[in-house]
């Protein structure tokens, strides 16, 4: 039976920058995924950052979620049937406010730069659709990686999908790998060598037992999307280490 979160002290402490991860940069500030959202985070006083990584019509890995242009820029069809140079003339800021109407989707070497430019650790998802050229894209993933300057220790590769989990294993064993899952499946040790350093879960999706048996594994456990401290507030004293969040700036007050 899952165990409904409850009412707890810890919704009006504030919580340690070092315990909250950047969605997409900080997505409530700022259009996700861009380099003005991802220089919220460092600005926050926090150290983790998560993106998404997919690739363009040329193989070039980039920082975007959605598999269509639209929600997220003024462009429209498919992210893999557009070339680089055509997805750097569109406006990915405006659809936010026109304050950020420069902003462009950034290259994945560019958001390892300023990482890098920053210190901060980057959760790097993997973004897989149905049509997905899996080992293309982390293929270029690894490329990009070994030619940027930001240590590999800094760097946790995640994702929905466990093909891609398992091409990461077998072909770049020394990155730090986290499974995501919308729900924790009771079968979850099943895949326990895809993870070496994390489970990621929706947080309303887990349970006190599941976070138990996590941690009781030695794995660490996020949780995302919480961007209600008091929410989520239940799930630290179940012993989830890091809330994956687009306002970061809600739990580093006090209600």
């Amino acid at each position: 039976m899952k165990t409904e979160p409850e009412k707890s002290v810890l919704s009006s402490t504030p919580i340690s920058p070092q315990k909250l991860c950047g969605h997409r940069g900080v997505a409530a500030q700022a259009p996700e995924n861009t380099l003005a959202s991802i220089a919220r985070v460092r600005e926050l006083g926090l150290s983790w950052v998560e993106v998404d990584v997919q690739l363009t019509q040329d193989g070039i890995p980039v920082v975007f979620h959605d598999q269509t242009l639209s929600r997220c820029t003024n462009g429209e069809g498919a992210l893999k049937d557009t070339s680089l140079s055509d997805l750097q003339t569109l406006d990915a800021g405006s659809h936010f406010s026109a304050d950020f109407c420069q902003q462009q989707v950034p290259t994945l070497a560019a958001v390892l730069a300023q990482a890098h430019h920053d210190d901060l650790h980057l959760n790097l998802e993997i973004k897989t659709y149905a049509d997905t050229d899996i080992a293309a894209l982390c293929d270029a993933v690894f490329d990009c990686l070994s030619a940027s300057p930001l240590d590999e220790r800094q760097v946790l590769i995640s994702s929905f999908s466990l093909d891609a989990l398992r091409y990461c294993r077998d072909q770049r064993p020394s990155l730090a790998r986290a499974i995501l899952w919308e729900a924790i499946p009771d079968n979850w040790q099943d895949y326990r060598d895809l993870a070496t350093y994390s489970i990621h879960c929706h947080y309303r999706a887990l349970t006190q037992a599941q976070a138990q048996a996590v941690k009781a594994a030695g794995l660490a456990l996020q949780c995302y999307t919480p961007n209600d401290p008091q929410e989520a507030a239940p799930l630290w004293e179940w012993g989830v280490d890091m809330m994956i969040t687009d306002a970061p700036e809600r739990y580093l007050s006090a209600d």
